[in-house]
């Protein structure tokens, strides 16, 4: 990279951990708190001071009255304030830019005495990368009282035996929490002191973010029969309580995030650490902001436009809702010479003459009133062009000045600025240069009403959007349900036809994916796998599939691909059987009747041609298999089911059909889209 594009990292710790921008759900790498504030003292002026203190450190300092801006080539800033009726608030924006990306740092503070008072914290990072909780924070919580709900947001992790059992419930079922509740038990037996510690090294990222617990065995029990096995707490599984849980509910349990035993042993204490944060992160940015927070936000924007374009008095009072204060305007000089500006350059000129006792020029407003250069004083030859003074004769009217539009003589070292100034603009004519500022300011003025208007637009559309997302959530955890429900029906039928017709010992029958406790995320297929390798083999990678939880909220992902395994495993079954002969395509085409099928149009058994005939693409599904399958220990597998579009990427399970020689099929791969031509 050229030096002369190289900007310093600042204010972060170093990061090289981006991940590809267009598969980034950013509710899992930002920081995003909210903090109910019920300190009943000035605590806005604690606030302000330790933000200003915090920006010090950060050698961002600024002084002054709000509104306090600096701009730099590795940072801008706006410290502002601003008053709602009875409420006031407090928001600092920061960018800072550096090799790792522009890092955004919004801190808010609104005390409202009726609404109720709140700060907000937000970082997010241009790359994708995880953010950190910013310094700022702990400071706030340890000067400003905070809650969530009626308890208080610490950095430790709590032990709860059955005698402390109600006082975590309280936690649980508080309908004012907003924050989640993190929850690991401990085995029978188990020395409760260990679990606790084994579970706040994982809790590291949950500071400010999330509640952390550890329930003993007895304090687990009484916890699943109070809210039904569905919320159940499995011992080394990690499990996140959204607010206000819903006892006995299966299709509530589906917010309720697991993070499996098998992936906590896998994983590595890093890597569990920052699945912990990332879901932390995920569940403070899905909770829906307080409406007097987003109100406050939006006001600050508009108010930002105004300071942008400096609006007149006129037109900005009409923006303003009621309340609210205006920002400085532009403020006109009443009398004397005028003062214009050049972009980013004040430069001062004295009006053109006219006749004594008329209209003098219009004063035009400036954003930055240059100093005021009095003309000399008039020759012989140039009468001065005043207006009469009170009480003293006027004087008769001049002739007409015979070249109008002439500089009138100014001092040494203006006539250049001056001379700028009328290059500037490409005329020799000081009204030509009032008109064309005019006319800017008209500009200024309509696009400042623009911008007021697209913002309201995009206020409209946020809220829309929220109430969207909120309906297919809803909409989603209904789905999950009714699959579930024609799960059982299809078990209950499985048993009566094993009951029916008992062709065989109960032995001899291989287990079947029906009956299996199905799999709640995707981290959990490969384990359940592995009592399907009577004809369903996983060959792939773990890590890779156990990826797709964090982005299969409701599970659908994880279900849908459970369901292509069961039709894999009953097509073997089905050839081994003798009840189909055919391939999978005539399989699924005809599934016979007590086997399970897959949807045709989710089945492709190649890849377009283009992409078959790249070697990169083709080496991307070059998958492992057993030696008997083949020597070299991998094979290339076109083969594919689609799953459930989850976001902005599309899962594939990639496998080989070896029905016809070992009679199995091996599945190498499941997870996120692998490259195509094109991509």
């Amino acid at each position: 990279m050229d030096e002369a594009q190289t900007v310093p990292v600042r204010g972060r710790r170093v990061d090289t951990t981006a991940v590809d921008p267009s598969a980034v759900d950013h509710r899992y790498y930002d920081f995003r708190s909210q903090l109910r504030v019920v300190d009943t003292g000035d605590w806005l002026a604690s606030f302000e001071q330790i933000t200003r203190d915090w920006l010090e450190e950060k050698g961002y300092g600024v002084e002054g009255e709000l509104p306090a801006v600096r701009k730099e080539d590795a940072f801008d800033l706006r410290l502002d304030g601003i008053s709602l009726g009875e409420a006031s608030a407090i928001r600092l924006t920061l960018a800072e830019r550096g090799d790792q990306g522009e890092w955004r740092t919004e801190v808010l503070a609104l005390a409202d005495p009726d609404a109720g008072s709140w700060i907000s914290i937000t970082v997010r990072n241009s790359e994708g990368r995880f953010a950190n909780r910013p310094r700022v924070v702990p400071r706030l919580l340890e000067r400003i009282e905070v809650l969530d709900g009626r308890s208080e947001l610490v950095d430790d992790t709590w032990a709860v035996q059955i005698q402390h059992l109600q006082e975590f419930l309280h936690v649980l079922g508080d309908r004012g929490r907003r924050a989640p509740v993190f929850v690991t038990a401990a085995p029978p037996g188990a020395d409760l002191e260990k679990v606790r510690r084994w579970m706040s090294e994982r809790s590291q990222e949950l500071a400010g973010l999330a509640h952390s617990y550890v329930l003993d065995a007895n304090a687990n029990a009484a916890l699943m029969q109070g809210l039904g096995p569905f919320m159940g707490v499995r011992p080394g599984t990690i499990r996140s309580f959204a607010p206000r849980p819903v006892a006995h509910d299966p299709s509530d349990a589906l917010r309720h995030r697991v993070i499996g035993a098998a992936r906590l042993k896998d994983s590595t204490l890093g890597s569990t650490q920052a699945l912990v944060g990332r879901i932390a992160r995920f569940e403070a940015a899905t909770i829906v902001e307080p409406l007097v927070l987003r109100e406050a936000r939006r006001a600050f924007d508009r108010k930002a436009v105004d300071d942008r374009y400096r609006r007149s008095p006129a037109r900005l009072d009409s923006t303003l809702r009621p309340g609210q204060e205006r920002p400085p305007v532009w403020t006109p000089i009443p009398q004397g010479p005028s003062s214009l500006v050049r972009p980013e350059r004040p430069l001062p000129v004295t009006p053109t003459s006219s006749p004594a006792g008329g209209p003098s020029p219009e004063v035009v407003e400036v954003p930055t009133p240059a100093p005021v250069i009095e003309s000399p004083p008039p020759s012989p030859r140039t009468p001065a062009h005043r207006a009469p003074t009170p009480g003293s004769p006027a004087t008769p009217s001049p002739e007409p000045d015979p070249h109008p539009g002439e500089i009138a003589p100014v001092p040494d070292g203006v006539r250049e600025s001056v001379d700028t100034l009328l290059a500037f603009f490409g005329t020799d004519s000081v009204d030509d240069v009032i008109t064309e500022v005019r006319m800017m300011r008209a500009l200024l003025d309509e696009a400042a009403e623009d911008t007021q208007r697209l913002l309201v637009q995009r206020d409209k559309h946020a809220d829309v959007a929220l109430e969207l997302e909120l309906t297919v959530d809803d909409l989603e955890r209904e789905l999950s349900n009714e699959i579930n429900r024609r799960r059982t029906a299809e078990q209950n039928a499985r048993t009566l036809t094993i009951y029916r017709e008992p062709t065989a010992e109960p032995d001899a029958q291989p287990v079947h994916p029906l009956d299996l406790e199905q799999p709640e995320q995707f981290s959990d297929i490969p384990e359940a796998l592995d009592s399907l390798e009577r004809f369903v083999v996983f060959t792939g990678k773990r890590s890779v599939i156990e990826e797709l939880d964090e982005y299969d909220l409701n599970h659908l992902g994880a279900k849908r691909c459970w369901e292509g395994i069961t039709a894999l495993f009953d097509y073997a079954r089905a050839r081994a059987d003798g009840v189909h002969d055919g391939n999978l395509h005539t399989y699924l085409m005809s599934t016979p009747e007590g086997y399970a099928g897959f949807p045709t149009s989710q089945y492709a058994p190649v890849e377009s041609e283009t992409t078959m005939g790249r070697r990169d693409l083709a080496a991307q599904r070059r998958l492992p298999v057993p030696a008997e399958v083949d020597p070299g220990g991998y094979v290339t597998m076109w083969a594919h089911l689609k799953l459930k579009q989850i976001g902005r990427i599309s899962p594939r399970l990639h496998f080989h059909d070896d029905v016809a020689g070992t009679g199995k099929i091996y599945v190498g791969y499941i997870g996120r889209h692998l490259g195509i031509s094109g991509s």
